[in-house]
């Protein structure tokens, strides 16, 4: 059903779940400690399957507003966001929050050229410049 990779650097690891399992079952992935996000794949493991998007609990959350609990039946492919924001690695953490709030979102896919390296949440980041010692500018 899901599969972790890590991504060395601390970064932390990617959580992955095959397109074909519902959205009950990322839901219950989400509620995991230290997971903000779900990389959906279309294979059976993380090095083979293709990234279809990135689902979260906001996701998920937002499809049972709009349609009621039989969104937690529905497959994790239908809500997980395609045209997901991605930065590069090397991205400070400042510019990559002016991405956040350009782009309207709270996650963003961080990778190296084109090899996914994690998704990293708005609030991290903000933790991250936020801790850098005063306030986050650019």
């Amino acid at each position: 059903m899901v599969a972790s990779q890590w991504t060395g650097n601390g970064a932390g690891r990617l959580q992955y779940i095959r397109m074909d399992r519902s959205a009950r079952d990322a839901l219950r992935l989400l509620r995991s400690p230290g997971v903000d996000a779900l990389v959906v794949i279309d294979g059976d493991r993380a090095t083979d399957g293709a990234i279809i998007g990135i689902v979260t609990e906001r996701d998920i959350f937002r499809a049972m507003a709009a349609r009621g609990l039989e969104a937690l039946d529905n497959l994790v492919w239908m809500l997980a966001k395609e045209d997901f924001t991605s930065v590069d690695v090397g991205m400070s953490q400042a510019n990559r929050l002016k991405q956040f709030c350009a782009y309207k979102t709270d996650h963003i896919a961080v990778t190296d050229g084109f090899v996914l390296t994690s998704v990293q949440s708005i609030w991290n980041c903000l933790d991250e410049v936020s801790g850098a010692g005063g306030p986050a500018q650019a």
